[in-house]
């Protein structure tokens, strides 16, 4: 038998550690001193320790390495619950790539103009243009992508493929809700579509309304994460003596399928207009 110390030696596990299995019952000592309190440990435990630190570093919690060490499972259901692990990691590095992807391009932005600010915040008029559209309350972002990609199918019904020009979504909402998104999504057509609206399934055609001045800056990746650059856009309008002016716009530039949002590259926009002067 081994005292606690030198078990934790061998295992490379911390006393601190092992203390804390033997209090959550995942690893108790093959025998406690009941005078001294000291704990010892059997060789054989080596395996079982094992087998909780493989268990921790496939991303199991400790209630599910006790569970599967204590009643084995079946390989179907270790196989699901590895799926989910795999599912969980596999978000993960996705998460971290879209960071870096965005650190990198910020770096580039300092390295090519010495500083990172408001500069790219750009004010432009917006023509107006045909839109085949249909206007939802949605419940969720994950709803949002859902209808994304019903929307695009029932637009490749109505519309040949080479006519369809960018999505769009308006927010139509006054305040910003994120279980409650009145948002209009759709495509916009060349003068030259004639879209055959007796496919369409819901979608309707009418004018996208132009814009004077549009405040518009660039987000790449997930709708969640819209706020990063909608604070430099806000920050534009103030101290630039705009305020705004109608609902905005998301105006993707690169479509992903809606499973991998995060590759999207959309243009937020802003309608504005001049503050009347007091």
């Amino acid at each position: 038998m081994f005292k606690i110390g030198d078990f934790s030696r061998i295992a490379r596990v911390s006393a601190r550690q092992l203390r804390f299995y033997d209090e959550i019952g995942l690893l108790s000592p093959g025998r406690a001193d009941p005078q001294t309190g000291y704990r010892y440990y059997s060789a054989a435990q080596l395996e079982r320790l094992n087998r909780i630190l493989v268990l921790k570093e496939l991303g199991f919690s400790l209630e599910e390495v006790g569970r599967i060490l204590d009643k084995p499972l079946g390989a179907a259901e270790l196989r699901a619950m590895l799926l989910l692990r795999r599912a969980d990691a596999q978000r993960t590095l996705e998460a971290e790539a879209l960071r870096l992807r965005q650190i990198e391009t910020r770096i580039g932005q300092i390295e090519n103009e010495g500083r990172l600010g408001e500069d790219d915040v750009v004010l432009r008029p917006e023509p107006a243009r045909c839109f085949l559209s249909i206007r939802q309350i949605l419940p969720s972002f994950a709803a949002a992508r859902e209808a994304i990609g019903q929307v695009r199918a029932l637009a490749k019904r109505c519309v040949p493929a080479s006519q369809l020009g960018a999505l769009v979504v308006v927010g139509h909402a006054q305040e910003f809700e994120t279980d409650h998104l009145d948002a209009e999504i759709g495509f916009i057509l060349g003068e030259e579509a004639r879209p055959d609206l007796g496919k369409a399934g819901g979608l309707s055609l009418r004018e996208l309304e132009g814009v004077s001045h549009m405040a518009a800056c660039v987000r790449v990746g997930l709708p969640e994460d819209a706020h990063l650059v909608t604070t430099r856009i806000g920050r534009y309008i103030a101290a630039s003596g705009y305020r705004l002016a109608g609902p905005n716009r998301e105006y993707f530039l690169q479509l992903p399928t809606p499973e991998r949002m995060q590759d999207s590259v959309v243009e937020m926009q802003y309608p504005v207009e001049p503050v009347p002067a007091p």
